[in-house]
């Protein structure tokens, strides 16, 4: 079992950006430029090459949903553990729970899981995470958590898939600000939970939220 921590802060410093092409390659690079701040959340109203899983781009238009990464150094959960890539998996999973714990929170019951971290509500994609580590040796070191997550967007290019909006499901208008705060929270929540319980906890619960999406 890993190791409980009273602190894990993510969502500060916060950098909000108008357009980049993507928030996942700007905290990388500051990450390989040794200028990364664990806890960092940089959110963008436009990404030009949002990056999505298997090199996807991520469609969103301007000014309408939470476009962030998150940068966190992994030392700040335990200062002493060699972290590995054998420790990826149960993390990628607490992250995927924070994020449905988030969207369900607004949505509702019917938000899942679809793995390995695509957020559904029903059938019907609302969110995606990319996450990409940085290995010093054989040690895991840093890791950057991108997020996309459909607020306020109502119409999607006919390749898209079948994405929805937290605005399609609920009518309501939201604050981004807010919503990235609420964000934040449940990330965190979630990363203490895997450190208390451990893995295995970790993994069931993220199988048991998870759900088979038929195209």
């Amino acid at each position: 079992m890993l190791p409980a921590t009273p602190n894990i802060l993510l969502g500060e410093p916060f950098i909000e950006l108008a357009t980049i092409d993507s928030t996942n390659i700007y905290a990388m690079d500051l990450v390989h430029k040794g200028l990364a701040l664990s806890g960092s959340c940089i959110r963008a109203q436009f990404q030009s090459q949002g990056k999505g899983q298997h090199g996807r781009n991520w469609e969103s238009s301007a000014g309408l949903n939470l476009l962030c990464s998150y940068i966190l150094a992994l030392k700040q959960l335990n200062p002493v553990k060699i972290w590995s890539p054998s420790d990826q998996m149960a993390f990628s999973a607490a992250i995927a729970l924070g994020v449905r714990s988030f969207f369900e929170a607004f949505a509702g019951g019917k938000t899942k899981i679809k793995k390995p971290n695509d957020i559904y509500w029903g059938d019907r994609k609302a969110g995606g995470i990319l996450i990409e580590n940085v290995l010093r040796g054989q040690a895991w070191t840093w890791s950057v958590v991108g997020i996309g997550i459909n607020i306020h967007q109502m119409e999607f290019s006919q390749d898209a898939g079948q994405p929805i909006s937290l605005k399609q499901i609920t009518g309501e208008t939201y604050q981004l600000g807010v919503l990235q705060k609420a964000l934040s929270l449940h990330l965190n929540n979630a990363i203490m939970e895997w450190l208390s319980l451990g893995d295995l906890p970790t993994l069931e619960k993220w199988e048991a939220e998870s759900v088979i999406i038929k195209k």
